[in-house]
């Protein structure tokens, strides 16, 4: 059986259950990745932020290309596209299923509903998972069927659910039916200007380099990070954020991992791993408001009250936050780290 993989911001091999699945059940496996410029513009994506991702998105190619799948790069001009560039391939080279790991934006949501509907009468098995979560979005719910606005509440009823298979990632790649198609990411335009002036070298690309940065905090810092977080002189955060951010690291594994130093104990224990944990299970808290609460992909506040804030438009205001030159150092300092 043939199998296509659609990769979105889950650039990496490690607990990533739609390239596994494909691999469990298939002779041949195929991935693509549909790039968009002008979807990157409308969802305001940092410069910064696309260099960091087309450079995994590189690296991860490298690593399928070792197991005999091959990653071609699609170009687009938008979501509204992506049904038919998916029919198209499925159709050329005679695919039978399509695996894909969910996004939650309103966006996102809507253009999934639109490739499914599509394949629909095609024949075309459609597998979808979560694997930003640990829990299905909008599953974690209150007394009354409600999605939680609050984290603290929400955080409870996670851990109350929570059980230790659901970190069950482990999986081993074996190299797949070779294929005709090559991979196309050496050749392909991504028609990117670097305009940031970020030092990328703070962040290593690469899966293995994620992989060795989470393990590093693990082993030196994740003990004093209750109290070091709050302190900006000390670097005290574990500089994951990018990579979950991008799917180059799981929050599954992140967590796994910090439950390993801690006798398994998501709320007792080393106060440090505690609340490392704590943060990633508020990733998964806003991921359930985006989900819940698509407004926010609008461009909508959360709370209704805040839409009677007075804002002030002053561009000479703007920029001096924006370059750190307002006057308050903690919020100068931080800015500059930011533009550095």
């Amino acid at each position: 059986m043939k199998a296509l993989v659609w990769l979105r911001n889950d650039l990496r091999m490690d607990d990533n259950p739609a390239l596994r699945e494909a691999c469990k059940l298939s002779e041949e496996v195929h991935a693509i990745y549909i790039y968009s410029q002008n979807q990157n513009k409308e969802h305001n994506e940092a410069n910064c932020k696309i260099d960091f991702f087309i450079e995994n998105l590189k690296d991860l190619s490298k690593s399928l290309s070792k197991v005999n799948i091959p990653l071609t790069i699609i170009n687009s001009d938008g979501f509204n596209d992506n049904p038919e560039i998916i029919k198209k391939y499925i159709e050329l080279n005679s695919i039978e299923k399509i695996f894909w790991n969910n996004q939650f934006g309103e966006d996102e949501i809507n253009r999934d509903e639109s490739v499914k509907d599509l394949l629909q009468n095609s024949n075309i098995e459609v597998k979808t998972f979560d694997e930003q979560v640990v829990f299905e979005p909008g599953s974690i719910l209150t007394g009354e069927g409600k999605p939680y606005s609050v984290f603290t509440p929400f955080k409870r009823k996670w851990i109350e659910n929570f059980t230790l298979d659901m970190l069950d990632i482990e999986f081993k790649y074996t190299e797949k039916k070779s294929t005709k198609i090559k991979s196309n990411i050496n050749e392909f335009d991504f028609n990117f200007q670097k305009t940031h002036s970020v030092d990328m070298s703070l962040w290593p690309i690469g899966e293995h380099e994620a992989q060795m940065r989470l393990h590093s905090y693990l082993d030196k810092n994740i003990f004093k990070y209750a109290q070091d977080r709050n302190d900006p002189i000390i670097d005290g955060t574990s500089r994951l954020s990018a990579y979950l951010a991008s799917g180059v690291i799981s929050p599954k594994r992140c967590i796994l991992e910090a439950l390993k130093l801690n006798n398994f104990e998501l709320d007792s224990g080393e106060k440090g791993i505690v609340k490392w944990i704590d943060e990633i299970i508020w990733r998964e808290f806003y991921k359930n408001i985006m989900f819940s609460f698509p407004k926010v992909s609008r461009g909508q506040p959360f709370q209704e009250y805040t839409k009677k804030i007075k804002w002030r438009f002053n561009d000479d205001e703007l920029n001096a936050w924006k370059l750190g030159n307002t006057g308050f150092p903690i919020i100068d300092a931080a800015m500059k780290q930011l533009t550095k």
